[in-house]
């Protein structure tokens, strides 16, 4: 599945323009991709600071200046990102809840090449069977970046994507899918197991009437 994900973001980085790819040295790529299930709703959301920025992202991170990106700090940073992040499940905001998080060495990170990689979840409470709509807005340092959005191949057959609108620089895109739960089969045993009680029951309530009439004879 963590294949299939960066796969799935790597086509749509070869997907953007020409200006982005050519680009990516002095802008912040933050690529989301969005796994939608009957119970949950994740967003993984990889950050990959072009090597011209990656300092300035590290002193959003490493706001002590000791070089070391502490559990802290991290937990701090994934805040500050669900804090720009607009999350609307059928047109009512949802609350995201921070899942999981990994953070590269700050040398990595400015290479250019490093990837922060961070995973909220949502959850949707008792979906209502026909379609709906997720959307997502993602506000987090609008000047230097650049966005991705896609929808992830639902691993329940429950779940079918139906169709996705962005607007043209990605920063926010609406995914609508449609939620077809599998009927529960008939419990046919319940009833043959209820029968069967009832029938024992009345067995031995004419059973016990006989023994009475005969008791009187």
């Amino acid at each position: 599945m963590k294949l299939f994900r960066a796969l799935t973001l790597l086509l749509g980085l070869l997907a953007l323009p020409a200006r982005v790819v050519a680009h990516q040295l002095d802008e912040y790529l933050q690529a989301t991709l969005v796994d939608i299930e009957p119970g949950e709703i994740q967003l993984h959301i990889n950050l990959t600071p072009g090597v011209a920025v990656a300092q300035s992202v590290l002193g959003l991170i490493d706001r002590d200046r000791n070089g070391v990106i502490s559990t802290n700090e991290t937990a701090a940073y994934a805040e500050m990102l669900k804090r720009d992040l607009v999350v609307r499940l059928d047109r009512r905001n949802v609350e995201l809840k921070l899942a999981a998080l990994n953070f590269p060495e700050p040398s990595e990170l400015r290479t250019g090449w490093g990837v922060i990689q961070l995973e909220y979840s949502v959850t949707p409470g008792a979906l209502a069977r026909g379609p709906h709509q997720l959307s997502l807005e993602n506000r987090h340092l609008p000047t230097v970046s650049v966005y991705l959005f896609n929808a992830g191949q639902p691993k329940s057959p429950a779940i079918q994507i139906l169709g996705q609108k962005r607007n043209k620089i990605q920063s926010t895109g609406e995914i609508t899918f449609d939620f077809h739960p599998t009927p529960k089969p008939f419990n046919t045993g319940g009833i043959v197991v209820s029968l069967a009680s009832l029938f024992f029951v009345f067995g031995a309530c004419v059973w016990q009437t006989r023994k009475k009439t005969k008791a009187g004879l």
